[in-house]
């Protein structure tokens, strides 16, 4: 257990390092901030620090970077106050309240906003049902002979696929033929969907082996929509601006197993969740901290908002604005 002293040593230098991504030397601690202790006594706090392994030395005279276990420490430490920017929050509900219904529209944009707030990495994934539902199925005339098979699932998400018909319908036979499927599978997945015991007619059975293909194709690649911004962020932070670092980060964020990741390391909806370095499972993501959060509405779609950055960086701005974005998210579905 630290002491009050050691403990405001170690926010104060870890502060530094986050500001300024260099080494602190306690002259520094001592002659900026006013700790009412002597320098002599810093300097052998510092090493009760390095000892207990809070922060580390990567060179034996020169000054101090917090380890992993001293970010945890920090992370634990912080008010759970969420203050933000009154304009960064009345921006970022106006510029979703404006976008269209449209899911690919304001998840790209909430990955937007995140990333240029926290001036790092964000990754917003679309929501998500454990298995697909079926919303709605609509039949679009293209010509006699052939439609559009517009299937729409539960969390807002559209399908559509050509669709040649052995028989010619009118418009008006294909809104009919569209509400009765709609009746007899709203609500259902596709194993409930294939369970059912009914008389279909020919048309009635292409078309719905047509939605069960396409439910099952969303419900194996259900974790491959989402948005990533604010590469360019990440790689000019000091700790990957070098040519083999950054090459390092880019093919992180390129890793399609990203979004299944973030997905599945995410708590409940309106919980927090802070990945520090080494704590992630993914060696990999190891040179990176994590702040993540579900969004969405238990039933109707779950998705996760997260943000990515060096371990250096600013968690308090990073979690309140996760935290804002996400309900934020839940407020728009």
């Amino acid at each position: 257990m630290l002491t009050e002293r050691k403990t405001a040593l170690l926010k104060t230098l870890i502060g530094e390092y986050i500001e300024s991504a260099s080494p602190v030397a306690s002259e520094s601690v001592t002659k900026k901030h006013s700790l009412g202790v002597s320098s002599a006594t810093v300097r052998n706090y510092m090493a009760d620090l390095e000892d207990h392994g809070y922060i580390t030395r990567p060179h034996h005279s020169s000054g101090a970077v917090p380890s992993d276990k001293g970010y945890r420490f920090y992370v634990e430490s912080l008010a759970d106050n969420g203050n933000l920017p009154e304009d960064f929050q009345y921006s970022a509900r106006d510029q979703l309240k404006k976008a269209e219904q449209d899911i690919e529209v304001w998840t790209h944009l909430a990955a937007t906003v995140l990333a240029q707030f926290v001036n790092n990495a964000a990754v917003v994934t679309y929501p998500r049902q454990p298995v697909s539902k079926v919303l709605r199925i609509n039949l679009v005339h293209v010509q006699e002979s052939l439609a559009f098979l517009v299937v729409v699932l539960e969390a807002v998400k559209l399908r559509k696929q050509l669709l040649p018909l052995t028989r010619p319908l009118s418009s008006d036979d294909m809104q009919k033929f569209s509400n009765k499927l709609t009746d007899s599978m709203v609500g259902l997945n596709r194993w409930e969907i294939m369970e059912r015991s009914i008389t279909a007619s020919e048309l009635e059975r292409t078309v719905t082996d047509r939605v069960l293909d396409i439910m099952e194709t969303e419900d194996q690649e259900s974790y491959r929509n989402h948005y990533v911004e604010g590469l360019r962020h990440l790689v000019n932070q000091p700790e990957f601006s070098q040519g083999d670092k950054a090459r390092e980060i880019v093919a992180i964020f390129e890793d399609k197993d990203l979004p299944r990741v973030i997905s599945s390391e995410a708590p409940a909806t309106g919980r927090m969740k802070v990945i520090i370095g080494t704590e992630n499972h993914s060696e990999s993501l190891r040179p990176l901290s994590m702040v993540l959060c579900q969004y969405g509405l238990p039933g109707g779609g779950l998705g996760s908002v997260g943000a990515l950055g060096p371990t250096r960086m600013e968690y308090s701005r990073t979690i309140a604005g996760v935290r804002f974005i996400s309900s934020l998210l839940t407020e728009v579905m």
